[in-house]
């Protein structure tokens, strides 16, 4: 670019040369159902989000997140899985950090598997592996579901090092809707056995703007804490744009 264009630009700002931010439009599809037979749901939540930095040293920070929330259930089994995803660089990678959720039940029992990746933490990978119970109740136009399980974890660092730890885990989800917002919250609180100043506090926030309508806007955001951890909280936050089918 020719100096006498560019100049403007360095005196607008001596840090930042331009910002692009992008939001990426997220897609949901809530209990969408089998005509036919009436006894399959299918539910999914996905958002995707991105942002652009360019400094006048010319130097580049990219920031890309995914938060998705998906589900089927048939008659009383059913399978949901939750997945977060972070990536940033400049120049390199600084921060690579992963969470998948699967959950598994029958009735008011499940199974469930928790793998994680994090670059940061440096943690090459963390697989917890539960069992537990679980009920759900309804309070006005409140959706609320308890449950508790038995976790053991793995944890594997970069330096060839592991853990292993068993925990408690405890999990509150909160479901509201009305015709202008909705509210939703599932987070876990997982103490281990041993100490209670070694816990993990993980799980998502969402705020559904015109709910019922076909088109809404979503505002999103995940949350990573590990006590023990020398890096504790990472978020990732996502806004964007939403679009329900049904059949």
């Amino acid at each position: 670019m020719d100096d006498n264009v560019s100049q403007p630009w360095r005196n607008y700002n001596n840090w930042m040369k331009t910002i692009l931010f992008l939001i990426l439009l997220p897609f949901s599809i809530f209990s969408q159902q089998d005509t036919i037979r009436d006894t399959v749901k299918v539910s999914l939540d996905n958002n995707i989000n991105g942002a652009y930095t360019k400094y006048n040293d010319n130097s580049n920070i990219v920031n890309i997140g995914f938060v998705g929330d998906n589900s089927m259930s048939y008659k009383k089994f059913r399978l949901n899985t939750t997945s977060n995803y972070a990536l940033s660089f400049k120049d390199i990678i600084t921060a690579n950090e992963f969470v998948e959720k699967t959950n598994i039940g029958y009735e008011n029992a499940f199974i469930s598997h928790v793998y994680t990746n994090s670059f940061v933490r440096s943690i090459k990978n963390d697989n917890s592996f539960g069992i537990g119970y679980g009920h759900k109740f309804k309070i006005s136009k409140v959706d609320l579901g308890l449950s508790y399980a038995i976790l053991y974890q793995r944890t594997s660092y970069l330096n060839d090092t592991y853990i292993d730890i068993e925990r408690n885990s405890f999990r509150v989800k909160i479901k509201y809707d009305s015709d202008f917002v909705g509210f939703f919250t599932e987070m876990y609180y997982q103490p281990s056995f041993k100490s209670m100043k070694n816990y993990i506090i993980y799980g998502n926030v969402k705020l559904v703007f015109l709910p019922k309508k076909r088109l809404n806007f979503i505002l999103q955001d995940a949350v990573n804490y590990i006590s023990k951890s020398k890096v504790r909280m990472i978020h990732n936050l996502a806004f964007g744009v939403g679009y329900t089918f049904n059949n």
